[in-house]
């Protein structure tokens, strides 16, 4: 944890609060004495910015859940790749509508 003067907390108010927002623990003397400690707000969404680690654990977690459910197979194992195609563009009203 860092430890800085009051001063400079009145003197880099912005800078010290963009740390904290990013995590940053910051211990603040007055007169030579610990006073407080500036820390982050854990209360705050974190995972909602993109790009953060939160962020991509999240979409990770969302991954492996979704690959461990079990899939079925809609399609008849049993027919040819060429009549299951067929049968496709046959259900697929923007096929029929270009090409009746």
């Amino acid at each position: 944890m860092k430890t800085i003067s009051a001063k400079t907390l009145r003197d880099n108010l912005d800078e010290i609060v963009k740390r904290a927002s990013r995590g940053e623990s910051i211990r603040v003397t007055y007169r030579s004495k610990a006073a407080f400690i500036i820390q982050p707000d854990n209360t705050k969404n974190t995972s909602t910015r993109p790009g953060s680690q939160d962020a991509m654990r999240n979409y990770i977690n969302q991954v492996r859940k979704i690959n461990m459910q079990p899939r079925h197979s809609t399609l008849n194992v049993n027919k040819p790749i060429k009549e299951l195609y067929h049968e496709l563009l046959d259900h697929d009203p923007s096929y029929q509508s270009g090409h009746e």
